[in-house]
């Protein structure tokens, strides 16, 4: 386990504006959107309790001897100690998370504890779904008289406190305990509480940047990245400014034709008859050397081609119907 004080506050994505708030780091916006696009690179978002002007959910232990009153504040929480050991959840019991204990490795706690404590160790208190029963805690050590709030780390892989339990399966809720042996009527402000995963995008510019990431992933996506937007009708498929998968629609299709054209009889003897759905324009016939026979001009949509002249054998009729141009074969056979 490690504690790390931190001096500065890291940036927050939100993208809700619940109790409970959830910021996805883009995107798992749109990585949320973002199914999309992100598939095996979605990684998971901070969840972000921020007790400034609200309690997140939060409620007092129901039991006496845990007992505390949550006040919001718009800088922090106060919680209002009854007893040495206040206790705060995050919901009551018949509410959960459901996340799995291997979601997110860190902690992040922000608080002032303007206490004499002796033995200031805050305490987080992890809880299977539905119970009050924790399956495992940490202490967290921080300082006393504090006249500005502080950041501390925790490492969730680290190991809980002896005889604790172990930190596996699924976690309903967190909990903390204020700072040990503060007296009745003391009180301790919380104002910011983030879990999170060390490793993720460190690429401010990203869009699935995680702020609160200490060692790269590999797996930023950028604007600018190829992408696939499962639009078959779409070319050049990237990431967009908008942090979504977007391809450009592919104007070279086959154009559904309007013109038509038939040759009769095929075999053919003397006088080969073509039906066009336009006027025919200019055509030629060619034999399979390329070889040209014949070159004509015909402003109807039916003409007859004389081809007495032509030995018998395999020739090609071609003509530019306006801008469609046409290769029809047909066959020259005598008795």
């Amino acid at each position: 386990m490690y504690l790390r004080p931190d001096t500065v506050n890291q940036p927050i994505v939100r993208v809700m504006t619940t109790s409970l708030r959830i910021s996805l780091s883009v995107a798992s916006m749109a990585f949320l959107l973002f199914s999309f696009m992100f598939n095996a690179t979605c990684m998971n978002g901070q969840i972000v309790y921020d007790w400034q002007g609200s309690k997140e959910g939060w409620v007092p232990a129901s039991e006496s001897d845990l007992g505390c009153n949550l006040i919001e504040q718009s800088e922090a929480m106060a919680m209002r100690a009854f007893n040495t050991t206040p206790v705060m959840r995050s919901g009551t019991v018949n509410q959960s998370l459901d996340i799995d204990a291997s979601t997110y490795d860190r902690v992040q706690i922000t608080l002032r504890n303007p206490t004499t404590s002796g033995n200031p160790n805050a305490r987080l208190f992890a809880y299977a779904p539905e119970t009050n029963a924790f399956m495992c805690h940490w202490n967290v050590p921080v300082d006393t008289e504090m006249e500005d709030f502080q950041t501390y780390t925790l490492d969730l892989t680290s190991t809980p406190n002896s005889g604790s339990g172990t930190f596996e399966g699924t976690v309903g809720r967190f909990g903390w305990r204020g700072p040990w042996g503060v007296a009745n009527g003391d009180t301790i402000y919380w104002k910011q509480m983030v879990l999170y995963n060390s490793v993720g995008c460190t690429d401010s510019q990203a869009c699935n940047y995680a702020p609160y990431a200490e060692l790269d992933n590999g797996m930023c996506v950028l604007v600018g990245d190829s992408c696939d937007d499962g639009n078959d009708d779409t070319i050049n498929d990237m990431i967009t400014a908008d942090c979504l998968c977007a391809g450009e629609v592919d104007a070279v299709k086959e154009q559904p034709r309007t013109w038509s054209l038939d040759m009769a009889p095929n075999p053919v003897s003397t006088q080969l008859m073509v039906t066009s759905s336009t006027p025919l324009g200019q055509f030629r016939v060619l034999d399979v050397q390329g070889k040209v026979w014949m070159t004509q001009h015909s402003q109807s949509a039916t003409t007859s081609i004389d081809v007495s002249g032509l030995s018998p054998g395999t020739y090609f009729l071609e003509t530019s119907m306006g801008r469609n141009h046409q290769v029809e074969r047909f066959m020259v056979q005598r008795p």
